[in-house]
């Protein structure tokens, strides 16, 4: 009975990623500025910048961060476009061809391993 506890406890650490679920981006919303004007196609650019995480969420220092994933979308609740950021010392970001209307950003941390961060609060700009 106890090999089966240490098994499952074992199972249920990687099903969660050990804490290895970066955080700092769930706190921290991104700022969206710039691209105000739009061209005559009635596209526009929207410049994201955030707060690299420094932490796990068990609070031990962040040592495999390997970049970040952008989503976004036409809708809040559904951010259907991603970009994929390799580079950790990134922390700004231009998001361009974005046609007329609102749109919504949010962020998540990336480890070496594929492990996410909880979403960043989710943030918009409407391109005229």
């Amino acid at each position: 009975m106890v090999k089966l506890a240490g098994v499952l406890a074992l199972a249920a650490c990687v099903l969660v990623g050990c804490h290895q679920d970066p955080t700092g981006l769930s706190t921290v919303s991104a700022d969206i500025s710039g691209g105000t004007s739009a061209t005559s196609k009635g596209t526009g650019t929207a410049t994201l910048s955030w707060q690299a995480p420094t932490t796990n969420t068990d609070g031990a220092a962040l040592t495999d961060l390997a970049g970040y994933r952008i989503y976004y979308g036409m809708n809040a609740d559904d951010l259907t476009q991603t970009v994929q950021l390799t580079s950790v010392g990134l922390q700004t970001y231009v998001i361009e061809d974005l046609g007329s209307g609102a749109w919504y950003f949010a962020i998540k941390a990336v480890t070496g391993t594929g492990v996410e961060s909880a979403l960043s609060d989710v943030v918009s700009k409407t391109i005229g």
